[in-house]
């Protein structure tokens, strides 16, 4: 077990104790905003990421700090064109560049079907490039999009004893909240692990970084298998 480990059990377990203090109804709630916020989220992530695409100085900064070119191991592909590059050699390269997920999928399709051919990208290095940032944006748009409605639908449920119209609930309330508490946990997992991407893109160079994700238990869970972050890409 590793810190990301750690982090991850202990975030459930806060999830838990709040749900045993809150009470089901409320829990169950909170959950409900969840998937409005996702929804929401997804929903406000095309015009959102197509805002920034569209601002060339915003654009051009997370170009910048992305710089997706640089997860090449050899230097020589980044400036071969991928008509003169195999599927084999393409495959070869992203596997040893140990891209953030889904970056990795997402270069390779993008380079399969010439996704960028209309912009004139045709090097390797600028696939890499386009796809990180993209997928970046993205990833970025959709969680600032979720907190914002999920702030607003927090401050609708918050204050508020949702067990008072339901005396049998009083009997479990906390019990039940507790289970409810522990789904919580998972469901916000998933969504602090899509921060992984964006992480891993910034300071990827650093191996300490990307063997703490590659070594979690967690991770294999709440990152590489993670839906919110498969359907942001």
């Amino acid at each position: 077990m590793n810190l990301i480990d750690a982090a991850s059990i202990a975030i459930i377990v806060l999830f838990i104790l709040s749900g045993l203090y809150k009470g089901f109804m409320s829990t169950l709630l909170s959950i409900g905003a969840y998937l409005v916020s996702v929804i929401f989220g997804f929903l406000l992530m095309g015009p959102g990421a197509a805002f920034i695409k569209g601002h060339d100085r915003l654009f051009n900064m997370m170009l910048y700090y992305t710089e997706g070119s640089e997860f090449i191991a050899n230097p020589e592909y980044v400036r071969t064109e991928i008509s003169s590059l195999s599927t084999a050699d393409i495959n070869g390269i992203i596997q040893s560049a140990r891209l953030p997920y889904p970056m990795g999928r997402e270069i390779a399709s993008n380079i399969a079907k010439e996704a960028f051919a209309d912009q004139g990208i045709i090097t390797l290095g600028d696939y890499f490039n386009q796809t990180i940032v993209c997928t970046f944006i993205n990833i970025l748009v959709f969680l600032i999009g979720f907190c914002i409605v999920r702030l607003i639908l927090g401050l609708i449920i918050n204050g508020a004893d949702y067990a008072e119209p339901f005396p049998m609930l009083r009997v479990h309330d906390g019990l039940m909240g507790g289970a409810l508490g522990l789904v919580r946990g998972m469901l916000a997992l998933f969504l602090i692990f899509m921060l992984v991407p964006i992480a891993l893109t910034v300071l990827g160079q650093f191996d300490l970084i990307t063997n703490m994700v590659d070594d979690s238990a967690m991770a294999g869970l709440f990152y590489r298998m993670n839906l919110l972050l498969s359907l942001a890409a």
